[in-house]
């Protein structure tokens, strides 16, 4: 590789990190839900949980963290929810 290269290499490297699409899967704790875990065990669609989780996220009830997860062959930040 030459210097070219390898200053390419840097900069797509820091890019890379930047977007999220870098790195490991994070271990989901114990306790958090997507919109789709809480949905499918509240039995409503995952449109009703979106506007159900805005409300209890407005009224202070829930804490919103994103987690880095596996989606095939790339890495994608997913929220999850857990309540206060």
């Amino acid at each position: 590789m030459n210097t070219k290269d390898k200053s390419a290499n840097d900069w797509l490297g820091e890019l890379m990190k930047s977007t999220g699409s870098y790195g490991q899967a994070e271990k989901v704790p114990e306790g958090w839900m997507t919109i789709r875990d809480m949905s499918q065990m509240a039995g409503v669609s995952e449109s009703t949980m979106k506007h159900r989780v805005d409300k209890w996220l407005k009224q202070d009830v829930l804490i919103k963290k994103k987690f880095k997860i596996n989606a095939g062959r790339q890495l994608i930040e997913v929220a999850h929810y857990i309540k206060k």
